[in-house]
């Protein structure tokens, strides 16, 4: 059932307008809504559980999601650039390359300023539930962000994060060069 909801998927999405690429085997145990005006990118054996929302604020957003990630219950804000690598595994997180309004203090200003940033997740990780990845974020490869992360910055591949603000506690386990 899954398989057949992610072939049907790909044509409703063009009856309503929504732009969407979608590889082989997507799989939807959950529903995927989506909303906006840019394009949704997803990889081969792509696997979607609970409701996941790829939602796009620009004409020039896209969100593109690696081959063989699984995404469960993922949210998603671009105005810009949000992707995740192949082999990801991404909880109930909120990923925004956008900060939707200003924090200067002319912020009900038209003209104010406001903060946009592409994130950048490798391949090979793991975001936890309740995690929040702000704009401009990067995640190396092979990390593993724990549950309730705000994440905001550069993150080494290999790294285990962890809190808010989100730092790097450790090494992922099994990463590391062997010792001579």
């Amino acid at each position: 059932m899954a398989l057949l909801r992610g072939l049907v998927f790909p044509a409703k999405c063009k009856l309503l307008g929504r732009r969407v690429s979608t590889g082989r085997n997507l799989k939807i145990f959950g529903r995927l809504q989506l909303k906006g005006p840019g394009i949704v990118v997803l990889g081969d054996n792509v696997v979607i559980d609970r409701l996941v929302t790829p939602w796009t604020y620009s004409f020039e957003a896209q969100i593109t999601i690696g081959s063989d990630t699984y995404l469960n219950g993922t949210r998603f804000g671009c105005k810009q650039s949000i992707s995740i690598g192949r082999l990801g595994i991404v909880g109930d997180a909120s990923i925004s390359d956008t900060d939707f309004h200003s924090t200067h203090v002319d912020r009900h200003s038209e003209l104010a300023n406001i903060r946009t940033a592409p994130v950048l997740i490798e391949e090979n990780v793991w975001i936890a539930s309740s995690v929040g990845i702000l704009p401009g974020t990067r995640i190396g490869t092979n990390s593993v962000v724990g549950y309730g992360a705000v994440c905001a910055g550069i993150y080494p591949p290999n790294s285990i994060i962890v809190g808010n603000p989100a730092r790097v506690i450790k090494t992922v386990p099994g990463t590391q060069e062997p010792m001579n």
